[in-house]
């Protein structure tokens, strides 16, 4: 496609449901987990590849402490990538980093442009069918509608917020919104499955800078103007005010902006997408043997079956296991279900209250864990 728009890449998160792999403080965006490039790295590939912008053009909003490791990565993947790097000096959710991109872009690149906002750590398997629904959603975003992707769901998971289809725009394949649901129990997700007529919420979004600021401006002003101090008051654009950013309320871009704009649609695809919130999608999309296993690292297997094995570095040897997790990176191991990502959310909160300081960071030397990545 020949149309430039502005890429914008969401890089935060915590980085626990990949834990022991991912971090606190090397959260699951920056790893290699899919192939020898990060999640961030493929993120921004596919988004320029999509939509013809230039490295030039890619913004990033990022937590100041990730600063470093972003650029590092965007630079290894093109000179011009990380020249826009947003550091928000504390954690606000969604509402904040993308306001704080709004703002930038309008200053920097002019309010005539689009913006295409995307996670970091999301997998797109079918980039043809992810360039064909952005072709869809080009025109709608042009009219000022704020465009989400919905993708449609395969099974009734509970780990995902849905939208529900209204009515087709005209001459189309871009529909309104009815709503915004949050995620449900499992009897709703199956009566949304077999419904038809709802959507995964894959937390992408398309639309004007200046459409999006008037959103703003009518249902969260607060967040913009305080956005607007906190860049005013910073040396760099690029490096917001802590004080004035610390006071902005904390709230999801989806809750302050596209649950109360009338001027929301969708765009149904299949793109082979996943957000890769657990071992589980991990072992989904991955390349499996001819036992079903997904494995990383150097590992060897035995009458092992549909299991995930990841190991960094040592030897890593697996007999008469079926549907488990097993992740060793040198200072932590994890044996777990595969399937059992309530487990896991347990474990890792029960690590942290229990002071294990491998939750946030590796205990490895920084050079062994070079060496091991």
């Amino acid at each position: 496609m020949t149309e430039v728009i502005i890429p914008v890449i969401l890089c935060g998160g915590s980085g626990t449901r990949l834990w022991p792999a991912s971090r606190e403080h090397r959260p699951k965006q920056f790893l290699p987990l899919i192939d020898d490039r990060s999640l961030l790295q493929n993120t921004a590939l596919r988004a320029l590849r999509i939509s013809g912008a230039t490295g030039g053009n890619l913004v990033t909003v990022t937590h100041a402490a990730l600063a470093p490791q972003v650029k590092a990565q965007l630079l290894a993947i093109s000179p011009d990538a990380a020249q826009h790097i947003l550091s928000e000096p504390s954690s606000r959710n969604t509402a904040a980093a993308v306001a704080y991109a709004a703002a930038y872009i309008e200053r920097t690149f002019g309010p005539n442009t689009t913006m295409w906002v995307l996670p970091s750590d999301h997998h797109i398997g079918n980039e043809d069918e992810m360039d064909n629904a952005l072709l869809h959603a080009l025109p709608a975003a042009r009219d000022g509608l704020l465009v989400t992707f919905g993708i449609r769901p395969t099974r009734p998971d509970t780990g995902y917020g849905y939208i529900r289809l209204g009515s087709a725009v005209a001459g189309t394949s871009v529909y309104r919104t009815q709503a915004f649901v949050e995620k449900p129990d499992r009897a709703t997700a199956t009566s949304y499955l077999n419904a038809g007529n709802y959507l995964w919420n894959s937390g992408m979004f398309l639309f004007s800078t200046a459409a999006l600021l008037d959103e703003y401006r009518n249902h969260a002003s607060g967040i913009l103007e305080t956005v607007a101090q906190a860049m005013h008051a910073a040396p760099h654009a690029t490096t917001a005010n802590a004080t004035y950013y610390g006071t902005i309320t904390e709230v999801p871009f989806d809750k302050a902006i596209m649950e109360k704009s009338v001027n929301v649609a969708v765009v149904p695809c299949d793109p082979s997408w996943s957000d890769i919130g657990s071992w589980e999608s991990l072992w989904e999309i991955g390349e499996k043997d001819h036992n079903g296993n997904v494995i990383l690292g150097n590992a060897v297997c035995e009458n092992t079956r549909d299991c995930l094995i990841h190991a960094q570095g040592r030897l890593l040897t697996c007999a008469g296991l079926e549907n488990m997790v097993i992740v060793d990176t040198g200072d932590a191991v994890l044996v777990a279900a595969r399937s059992d990502g309530d487990a896991m959310r347990s474990l890792v909160k029960t690590l942290k209250n229990n002071g294990h300081v491998e939750v946030s960071h590796s205990i490895l030397s920084t050079a062994s864990l070079s060496a091991a990545a």
